[in-house]
């Protein structure tokens, strides 16, 4: 038999999403998004309230940041290995 068709007969298993990149990369990502969400909650303080474009906006913004934070502390913590050296 093929190991493939093995792995394909059993159930279906969640995995934890694994970040590429470095982690420089997710950190500017997550200052770019969160400064967005700032911004806009700060327009929404100011402007007296907030339509559902608006919330919608920030809530958008703001988990895109939040996305951004979680793959930086995951390439920090779980970095990926390189391939080995070689002598040329």
């Amino acid at each position: 038999m093929d190991e493939n068709a093995d792995q394909q007969k059993g159930r279906l298993r969640l995995h934890r999403p694994t970040f590429r990149g470095s982690s420089v990369g997710w950190g500017i990502a997550a200052v770019f998004w969160l400064s967005f969400a700032v911004q806009d909650l700060v327009g929404i303080v100011q402007g007296g309230g907030a339509s559902v474009g608006g919330g919608l906006l920030l809530a958008a913004t703001a988990a895109l940041g939040v996305v951004c934070v979680i793959g930086t502390v995951a390439t920090i913590r779980h970095p990926r290995k390189g391939p080995p050296a070689t002598d040329h």
